[in-house]
């Protein structure tokens, strides 16, 4: 399995030894004291680097006594009145540790994405004839699986498989497709959250004979309008700190920049940083 996802006390846990890191959302009735003791003992015997939690203003004082530190913040995102926040403690202090190259590089991605920024427009542009968006169901699932390996080819550890996209259905996820003559060119995930009223785009995967041309841009247009059908008030995503293209894409859209995690996942041979950017209907 690509990552290990499981409930513990109530909470719903991602974790594994490619992204060195645990990741767990607040959820109600959840005992946060409890389950940051699980928490700490799961990363000590797996030898994780870095603890991440999603939670609201009310599970806050609760991780920042344990050691956590804000990294994020999205304004109503639950519900559309509540904040929410990420937040991380770091079991390894060299997880913390960037190169001056890579600081230079995320803080001028965000100056570049950010001046992008189109919120009183709508910046729908008219997708080419040629190219189709449609849902993906658990047919389409070795389709998508063939995506993942021609994307990370040289990358195997980073191959989502079939069984793995099953296992997300069953967690409420959504599958979206942009097909030009039939042939599955970007995909993307969407973590949907009705109690919460919110969700995330987990997942974007290009065809590498198709990287460049910005197709993930008619997605994120597509993917915007599902959130009435949905009920969601709150879009989010995150995205590699940088990349000037997907970052330059969600700020063109009228997504605000929540935050920056440090070193958050394994992307493809590199640890990357995430930048986190959410969009509200109006």
């Amino acid at each position: 399995m690509f990552e290990t996802i499981e409930n513990i006390d109530g909470a719903l846990v991602y974790h594994g030894n490619m992204h060195k890191r645990i990741f767990f959302s607040e959820a109600e009735n959840v005992n946060l004291d409890h389950l940051l003791i699980k928490m700490k003992d799961l990363a000590k015997k797996k030898n994780y680097e870095k603890i991440l939690g999603k939670a609201s203003e009310k599970g806050v004082k609760v991780l920042k006594s344990k050691g956590f530190v804000v990294e994020a913040k999205i304004p109503g995102l639950y519900r559309g009145t509540i904040d929410g926040y990420f937040l991380a403690e770091y079991t390894k202090q060299e997880r913390l540790a960037h190169d001056e190259k890579t600081k230079k590089t995320i803080s001028t991605v965000k100056t570049i994405a950010e001046a992008a920024n189109k919120p009183q427009t709508d910046p729908h542009l008219q997708m080419p004839s040629n190219l189709k968006i449609k849902s993906l169901t658990v047919s389409d699932f070795k389709n998508l699986e063939d995506l993942h390996n021609k994307a990370y080819k040289y990358h195997p550890h980073q191959i989502k498989n079939a069984e793995y996209f099953s296992k997300l259905k069953s967690l409420n996820h959504e599958f979206y497709g942009l097909f030009q003559d039939g042939q599955l060119l970007v995909s993307a995930i969407l973590a949907i959250n009705e109690k919460e009223s919110n969700m995330e785009i987990v997942d974007f995967v290009t065809h590498p004979d198709f990287r460049g041309q910005n197709l993930s841009y008619y997605l994120v247009q597509d993917i915007k309008g599902q959130m009435n059908i949905y009920g969601c008030k709150t879009l989010y995503t995150m995205v590699r700190a940088t990349s000037y293209g997907l970052n330059i894409t969600f700020s063109k859209h009228g997504f605000v920049l929540a935050g920056t995690l440090t070193n958050n996942c394994m992307v493809r041979d590199a640890m990357e940083s995430m930048n986190v950017w959410y969009y509200k209907e109006k």
